[in-house]
């Protein structure tokens, strides 16, 4: 039997009362995810400060931006669950009848996440997923051994397991995750494992969000004889490398 099978049919037992589909119920988890992340601040920070031995900014930025994204995501709420007209032909309109949107959850989402992004890629999929009225699995990066171990810790002080739960594991653990049927997957990693992934989804006929991409590196010409030369490059390398984050670590869209 699957090890993970257990986990997955409380989630979908508690989903199916449909309470998740409640405003209360997802404010409440929006709400433990600030929780977690505001209480624990310092803890998070210097987690992926052991793993990646990185600058203060970029551990700060994992925080705030997921903190953010509450915030972000409880002021439009609202909004989003009202049903939303929606155009129908004309002669469907002539004869009074009308099309209207209904934004309705999936069920459980499984969310894996990459090294990379041990917090902004792991949570903030998880609380746009939340504030759906989804319920969660996190798969943590098993490549984060501070991060990942941290938040296996955090997350059952916050949450019901029925309705977030965080695993971890290697290669092994995610081929019997792709195995079960979730309602949707989020994976943000390589374009290989990506369609690995895809794969796996396509058996369960499970919708599948896929953010694939790659590492890329910051690079930069010096002209040392020019004097504007030589001070434009001092801006770039004290103004704007301070200013972007995680660079040569997080893949980058233009």
């Amino acid at each position: 039997m699957n090890s993970f099978q257990d986990l997955l049919d409380r989630q979908k037992r508690h989903f199916a009362t449909r309470v998740t589909r409640s405003y209360a119920w997802r404010i409440e988890q929006l709400d433990r995810m600030a929780q977690l992340v505001a209480e624990n601040e310092t803890e998070l920070q210097r987690a992926i400060a052991q793993d990646f031995k990185t600058a203060s900014q970029e551990q700060i930025f994992e925080t705030l931006a997921c903190l953010g994204e509450v915030a972000f995501q409880k002021s439009q709420l609202a909004a989003w669950m009202k049903p939303v007209e929606a155009p129908v032909p004309r002669a469907l309109a002539a004869t009074g009848h009308r099309g209207v949107v209904y934004r309705d959850p999936y069920g459980v989402a499984l969310i894996i996440g990459p090294f990379n992004g041990p917090l902004l890629l792991l949570l903030r999929p998880a609380i746009t997923a939340l504030a759906a009225g989804n319920c969660c699995v996190l798969k943590l990066s098993e490549k984060l051994n501070s991060t990942s171990a941290l938040l296996l810790a955090l997350v059952p002080k916050y949450f019901e397991p029925s309705a977030v739960a965080a695993v971890a594991g290697h290669r092994e653990e995610v081929t019997e995750l792709l195995k079960l049927p979730f309602d949707f997957i989020f994976f943000t990693g390589s374009t290989s494992t990506g369609k690995v992934v895809a794969r796996a989804a396509a058996e369960n006929l499970t919708p599948v969000l896929l953010e694939l991409g790659g590492p890329k590196s910051r690079a930069g010409r010096r002209n040392r004889q020019h004097p504007r030369r030589r001070q434009e490059d001092r801006l770039g390398r004290d103004g704007l490398g301070r200013a972007m984050v995680h660079v040569a670590r997080l893949c980058l869209c233009t």
